[in-house]
């Protein structure tokens, strides 16, 4: 077994001189192996939650070890796989009543982390007083908090996601908003932990909620069978790749490395790479904690490979299907003169168009090829019936160079014409797709190419695809592809206690 673990500073963190609110830990004993992430919200309102993330991982870790000590093996013995969802939504769906000793149990393990980290963010409020920084930024209404020993949570508010794992059986918990990923023997992956749909954009759940002890999910298996891999990341990652399966993709790549470049040289690079991810993805902070069995990881690594490169035959079959109707309004002008500046520009698009979807599908049978070459087979170039269209793109741009040489579209015109089919071009102007088919555009997860907004909110998505350079990389460290995407930053309405206990502000 080995364990990973990694914070980074965000980007904005850096430009606003603001610490790193994340905190990340892992280790493996011959009784636990454990991989914690915290992070901490960023609004004004939160001053100290860099000092709560590290609270919270350091009594988290204290507390699992005793839960797991004093329940021994009997607990989960023979245990399936389990999922609980927060206590409102349990109730909702009425599974309340089917609670077990597990259950009791794990609400005890959350009821003492709570307790524990109040007190300790408590003594450390009493031992540190307000600096003169900190005076000078916070509105009076928070510093007379602070003075009266108010709200002390919400000063050191943050999110808390664990995962445990003896040689008995395994456990994980999480309150807030990250992703837990997990990667079975099949290289099948999951989300081993209920998700709160409270979670959104810029609002989470959070340790400092007054209802935090209902707010915890969590899932448990005690029948001898374990996850060869687990990814805890907060969401300065998942805010950076749009699609979870992009996401997911990512940790992919990450597992591979593990195996073909080692445990150490893996941990130097994802140290080195997540600043470069924050500045062109979310610009939040990142942390990533990790648990795998490197010997199985070995044999799982085909099965990774694999799914990937179905993901990318999928995403040619899109493709395909896209050209087949480009091709189809393209063939209606064949043999045919335009006159209108409308028809020449709508072949405009058209060939625009073509062109650009074929390079999408030549970027992804790269892929494809890349990926039969992991798995060490024999393989032919990908290929199929629609072709990558070298020739016919060629034609197509020579039959628009004559169409528009006689009579080339004035300025009016063209205004005239766009304006006329703009509707319309949006039939064969679609999104890139990757190999989930959500847009994205080929390149390094390491070396991104994007545009963010200035917004306040910590919703940019980075979306990440297969992570298969089209240079043919030589490591797997360099070997993962992404894009920046916008997301929309409209706050929504939520439950009262989110709304006024947890709403982040990343700026």
């Amino acid at each position: 077994m080995k364990d990973l673990h990694c914070s980074c500073q965000g980007e904005s963190h850096k430009a606003t001189n603001k610490v790193c609110q994340d905190y990340s830990y892992s280790e493996i004993s011959d009784r636990l192996a454990i991989a914690i992430v915290c992070d901490g919200h960023g609004g004004k309102r939160y001053f100290r939650s860099d000092v709560g993330a590290k609270y919270a991982t350091e009594i988290t870790r204290e507390c699992v070890t005793t839960f797991i000590d004093g329940v021994g093996d009997e607990l989960f013995k023979g245990a399936p796989f389990t999922q609980v969802s927060a206590l409102d939504t349990e109730v909702q769906n009425d599974n309340f009543a089917k609670k077990t000793k597990v259950d009791a149990a794990m609400r005890q393990l959350f009821s003492a982390i709570i307790f524990r980290w109040r007190e300790k963010i408590l003594q450390h409020a009493e031992n540190t007083p307000l600096t003169d920084a900190e005076r000078e930024t916070l509105e009076a209404k928070y510093i007379v908090d602070f003075e009266h020993k108010e709200s002390l949570e919400k000063t050191y508010g943050c999110t808390l996601m664990c995962y445990a794992q003896t040689t008995d059986f395994w456990f994980a918990f999480h309150v807030g908003d990250g992703k837990c990923i997990a990667f079975d023997q099949e290289g099948n992956w999951s989300e081993p932990i209920p998700w709160d749909d409270r979670c959104f954009l810029n609002k989470t759940t959070s340790l400092c909620d007054t209802s935090a002890l209902d707010e915890f999910r969590y899932c448990y298996q005690g029948n001898n069978t374990f996850p060869v891999a687990i990814f805890l990341g907060s969401d300065g990652i998942d805010d950076s790749f749009g699609e979870t399966t992009n996401m997911v993709n990512f940790y992919a790549q990450v597992a591979k490395m593990f195996v073909s470049d080692g445990h150490e040289e893996s941990k130097l690079t994802l140290e080195s790479t997540l600043p470069e991810l924050s500045a062109k993805g979310s610009q939040d902070d990142m942390s990533i904690a990790c648990i795998y069995d490197d010997l199985l990881l070995k044999n799982t690594v085909r099965n990774i490979i694999l799914w990937q490169r179905n993901n990318v035959l999928n995403a040619i079959t899109t493709l395909n299907q896209k050209l087949e109707q480009i091709l189809s309004k393209y063939n209606q002008f064949e043999g045919k003169r335009l006159f209108s500046p409308k028809e020449k520009i709508d072949m405009q698009y058209t060939v625009t168009e073509l062109k650009r979807t074929y390079q999408m599908k030549r970027d992804q049978a790269k892929k494809y090829d890349r990926f039969s070459q992991e798995l060490g087979e024999e393989y032919e170039p990908y290929n199929d019936e629609l072709g990558f269209g070298e020739q016919l793109v060629l034609v197509a741009e020579h039959r628009l160079d004559e169409q528009t040489a006689d009579a080339p579209i004035t300025t009016e015109e063209n205004a005239d014409a766009v304006e006329q089919i703009e509707s319309k071009s949006s039939e064969i102007t679609t999104k890139d797709t990757d190999v989930d088919g959500t847009e994205n555009n080929i390149g390094n997860p390491f070396k991104v190419d994007s545009e963010r907004n200035d917004v306040e909110t910590e919703d940019t998505c980075l979306e990440m695809s297969d992570g298969n350079n089209n240079d043919a990389p030589t490591t797997q460290s360099e070997d993962i592809s992404q894009s920046c995407d916008e997301t929309n930053n409209e706050e929504t309405e939520n439950t009262q206690d989110i709304a006024e206990d947890s709403t982040k502000d990343n700026s």
